[in-house]
């Protein structure tokens, strides 16, 4: 007897298994990209962090997460909201890292992204990086750049 299918249940299932799909391929690319003495470095792991800012801009605690694959992940006390991005060794104990926060109103409208890009060095337990924050309204033009520097303790 032959079988029939159910367009409706295989679009179903097909919505579901896209989006597995194409974060199954960015993490695979992920892993291709990511630095080969990158897999093995200190910096891989969980963060406390503490960020500062010059002048009066007041300091942000945060959480940050490196994986061995190349991939931050972090959130702060000021911007509430997920920033996503990459990091690359350079060397045993100094790497590069960016990642792209958005930022919102209180009440939930979108106002522009936040791009951030440190440079830093890791111990076993702590590290330090300083860089630059850009920031982009929504139609990507540059209003502001901040300077910061970050350190933090492994949890």
């Amino acid at each position: 007897m032959a079988k029939t299918i159910d367009r409706r249940r295989l679009l179903s299932r097909s919505a579901v298994l896209a989006p597995a799909a194409g974060l199954a391929a960015l993490l695979s690319a992920d892993v291709a990209d990511a630095d080969i003495e990158g897999r093995a470095h200190s910096l891989i792991g969980t963060w406390h962090v503490d960020i500062v800012f010059p002048g009066p801009n007041p300091p942000e605690k945060g959480l940050f997460l490196f994986t061995n694959t190349g991939l931050v992940i972090c959130t702060n006390t000021r911007i509430r909201d997920l920033g996503l991005g990459k990091w690359t060794a350079r060397g045993s104990s100094r790497f590069d890292f960016t990642f792209r926060h958005h930022m919102f109103m209180p009440d939930g409208t979108w106002v522009g992204t936040l791009d951030i890009a440190h440079s830093g060095s890791v111990t076993q337990n702590t590290f330090s990086s300083s860089g630059t924050g850009t920031v982009y309204d929504t139609s990507g033009n540059q209003t502001e750049t901040i300077e910061s520097r970050t350190t933090a303790v492994r949890y």
